[in-house]
């Protein structure tokens, strides 16, 4: 057991008031050190495509970016959506660095599923929402990534991870998504965005791959553009769960 690790277990044994304060401190502590590996692990410059960027001739807004006709796509018996229902209860956050904004409620998509579900992020869960698009050099990298990390870890209660399939082009590598997630093993819940890339949009993307974590009472904890290793990715979720002990 890590130092870091132990003082997590320590304070999980504390009394209500010192987890608060402990695991606010936590929380500081794991930013910078996240910030600081997420800054300093790869040499490339260039770790991320900017939401406005599809080929290296071209650059278009998101308004612009074509997308595919075909909403649904066969996979054996299961029937697979590309694009879906998308609905924001709640104010955008902006597209910039920032931290500490509420992220909005909202309605989307399973792509296994015609039915919308709702997802409030002050419901006490903590939850780590990765943005991918399919036809992005970055993303299709690191999602095996991910993948393989996710098959080889336990996830602690209280903490969900989700994917968003967004800006789906046809035409372009890796279409249908759907289709690439599997062959990618990905495990966990997909969830796929509007036409308009409302759900990318309301939650401040600005480049891909994007990371978004919020905690248990839907305040933005952390948000990055770029690719990422296993080891980064595995900070990220220890980032998670020590912001879990602060909902009780």
């Amino acid at each position: 057991m890590t130092g870091i690790e132990e003082e997590i277990e320590n304070a999980r044994g504390a009394t209500p008031r010192f987890i608060l304060g402990f695991s606010a401190f936590l929380v500081v502590v794991f930013a910078v050190v996240l910030g600081y590996v997420l800054s300093s692990g790869e040499e490339d410059s260039d770790l991320a495509v900017p939401i406005q960027d599809v080929s290296e001739e071209a650059t278009v807004t998101v308004e612009e970016m074509p997308i595919s006709t075909p909403e649904t796509v066969e996979n054996t018996s299961e029937q697979f959506w590309e694009t879906g229902v998308v609905e924001i209860l709640g104010d955008p956050i902006p597209a910039n660095a920032d931290i500490g904004y509420v992220a909005p409620t909202f309605k989307a998509q399973p792509n296994n599923s015609e039915q919308t579900i709702t997802i409030d992020p002050s419901d006490g869960t903590v939850r780590l929402i990765g943005f991918f698009a399919h036809w992005c050099p970055h993303c299709q990298r690191e999602v095996p990534r991910v993948s393989k990390w996710l098959a080889e870890n336990n996830i602690p209660n209280g903490i969900e991870i989700i994917a968003v399939s967004t800006a789906v082009r046809e035409g372009t590598p890796n279409y249908p998504p759907s289709a690439w997630f599997i062959s990618e093993n990905w495990p966990t819940q997909i969830l796929v965005d509007s036409k308009d890339n409302e759900l990318a949009t309301g939650f401040g993307l600005g480049g891909f791959p994007y990371w978004i974590l919020i905690d248990g009472t839907g305040t933005v904890i952390h948000r990055s553009s770029g690719e990422l290793t296993e080891q980064q990715f595995g900070y990220l979720v220890e980032l998670a769960v020590s912001i879990a002990p602060q909902i009780t």
